[in-house]
């Protein structure tokens, strides 16, 4: 029961960043202007990542308490990488973009850079996310 719970949630999970990746962000830059959209996006996103990160440590829970080792090993690398995205990367991206409005030289490099890693870092963790479903179900 514990392990079907843990699947139920990783599905929740990537069902919770594919509608963010598909619904929320193109519908942000469709219909708010610069401003409005710098303003909710650094609203969302530290919330998006803190939301994942809660779902995925009980992901974990539920895979630790029907001792699904692969399970508990993914879901606590995927809520490492939530608290890495949410306390480094957002904050640095935010101060780089900040500074690359006002023209500071190499911001934008930087900008880049981060901004790179975190959506690496979101896929890799959707990846992760997917691996989970293929081991459970083809073991």
């Amino acid at each position: 029961m514990f392990v079907e719970t843990g699947i139920l949630i990783n599905a929740l999970l990537l069902g919770v960043m594919i509608s963010f990746i598909v619904v929320t962000s193109p519908t942000v830059f469709k219909t708010l202007d610069e401003e409005h959209s710098k303003k909710f996006l650094r609203f969302i996103f530290p919330r998006l990542f803190n939301f994942c990160f809660l779902i995925s440590t009980l992901m974990f829970l539920f895979f630790a308490l029907a001792e699904f080792s692969f399970g508990m090993v993914v879901a606590i690398a995927i809520s490492i990488s939530f608290l890495i995205n949410t306390y480094f990367l957002t904050p640095r991206i935010n101060k780089m973009r900040d500074l690359m409005l006002t023209g500071h030289v190499g911001s934008e490099k930087q900008f880049k850079n981060l901004h790179f890693a975190s959506v690496l870092l979101y896929l890799a963790s959707m990846i992760s996310i997917v691996s989970i479903f293929v081991f459970y179900y083809t073991r």
